[in-house]
């Protein structure tokens, strides 16, 4: 039977290395076992480098399908330049993108802020696992979210550092949410808001001209308080 063809393109930025190494062995197991049977049963066509027909310039192919795929997945495992260097490049679209990386590698610092799922090819229940949060993030991209990355905190700190009532304004918020969820006992389930919130506040930290630590301090207090609901529900 031959494949479907769907509307919609992935490409998968990965190490994938020469036939019969270990990268490529892990980079196919991710392939064939995680991303493809998510991406076919949300109707995404599953693309890899190696896969590109190999007329023209094959470089300018595929930083076409960096820019214009609807989806990128990126695995950041044993931090391969290339797959740095292709991430970044989606990162400046504001595209929908997903990072993974091998379960236990230390996730590069510029990264650390952004949401990246963990995974273990050698353990099932972690596999099952992983494909339904990557699952989950394409049914919020379809939502219409997309995910921040360096370049759009980036430009929202430049806002900042422009407009420092904005920073203040931010501040005053975030303590009025702070006081809104644990004086008055309510339950605020917008989880979703908070760790955007937290991603924001790793660029203020890392690209700021001015102090914006109070964002932070203010922050881990509504997560701490966050936690406590939590426990006591």
């Amino acid at each position: 039977m031959d494949e479907k063809i769907f509307e919609s393109n992935c490409f998968i930025i990965c190490p994938i290395g020469k036939v019969d190494s270990d990268e490529r062995k892990h980079s196919d197991k991710l392939l064939n076992h995680v991303f493809k049977p998510v991406l076919d049963a949300n109707q995404y066509n599953t693309i890899r480098a190696d896969q590109v027909a190999k007329v023209g310039l094959i470089t300018t192919q595929i930083i076409n399908l960096i820019l214009d795929s609807d989806l990128v997945i990126a695995d950041l495992t044993d931090q391969n330049p290339n797959v740095f260097y292709e991430l970044a490049l989606r990162h400046a679209t504001n595209k929908p993108y997903i990072q993974v990386i091998a379960k236990g590698q230390k996730i590069p610092f510029d990264l650390s802020g952004i949401r990246t799922i963990e995974v273990d090819v050698k353990d099932l229940d972690d596999v099952a696992r992983v494909k339904k949060q990557i699952e989950d993030q394409i049914l919020e991209i379809k939502n219409g979210h997309v995910p921040d990355s360096p370049v759009t905190i980036a430009s929202s700190t430049k806002l900042l550092q422009d407009d420092y009532k904005l920073a203040e304004a931010i501040a005053q918020g975030i303590g009025n949410l702070r006081d809104w969820s644990g004086g008055y006992g309510h339950e605020y389930d917008d989880n979703k808001s908070i760790e955007s919130i937290s991603r924001k506040l790793w660029g203020f930290r890392e690209y700021g001209g001015i102090s914006l630590e109070d964002l932070d301090s203010k922050l881990s207090e509504i997560l701490n308080k966050f936690d406590d609901i939590n426990k006591n529900s």
